[in-house]
């Protein structure tokens, strides 16, 4: 498997993704030419709070187009691809969404702005010949319960630890002392 580009559908392809694409088809058509039988993936990091910030963005921006200036938020998205997501959004689903700040509502303005993103992102490296085998969606990973189970399986292994609110791999233990670089 070569697992390549894998862009996060937070905005448009640029000039770095495209050295991406180019690198790792070229792997990928290498290796079959080699006699190797190859699955080309492209890994969306669909889920976390990249995906919240472009759609408190997209929201933002939405809300503006019926009078409700909202600011966007510290750390979200401002470009010019925001503004046409809104006007994609309006032109979908009208007001629906102006007074409705439910999680429904938010999910909605979520993933109608991913699926926007990723169809630019698939139709540009269409146009640039690299086509994928799969596209695997890390919020699968979330929806069918394998991060919580995998999380639960680390914590009884006795590797996993609380500091400061926020869940650590013990890493050092799989290195011996910390800064190691003898591997």
């Amino acid at each position: 498997m070569v697992e390549f580009v894998s862009a996060n559908p937070t905005g448009p392809l640029h000039l770095g993704h495209g050295r991406q694409a180019a690198l790792g088809d070229a792997i990928a058509s290498l290796l079959e030419w080699t006699g190797w039988e190859v699955h080309r993936e492209f890994y969306y990091n669909d889920a976390g709070t990249q995906i919240d910030k472009l759609a408190e963005s997209v929201r933002a921006r939405y809300l503006g187009l019926f009078g409700r200036e909202e600011e966007i938020p510290e750390g979200g998205y401002h470009g010019e691809y925001i503004n046409e997501l809104a006007e994609s959004l309006a032109e979908e689903f009208g007001d629906q969404f102006v007074l409705d700040e439910s999680k429904e509502a938010v999910e909605k303005i979520r993933s109608f702005s991913v699926r926007c993103l990723r169809e630019e992102q698939d139709s540009d490296l269409d146009d640039f010949g690299v086509h994928f085998d799969e596209y695997y969606l890390e919020s699968s990973l979330h929806d069918n319960g394998r991060v919580n189970s995998t999380l639960e399986a680390l914590k009884q292994t006795g590797f996993v630890y609380v500091h400061e609110g926020a869940t650590w791999l013990k890493t050092t233990a799989f290195r011996g002392s910390k800064g190691s670089s003898d591997g």
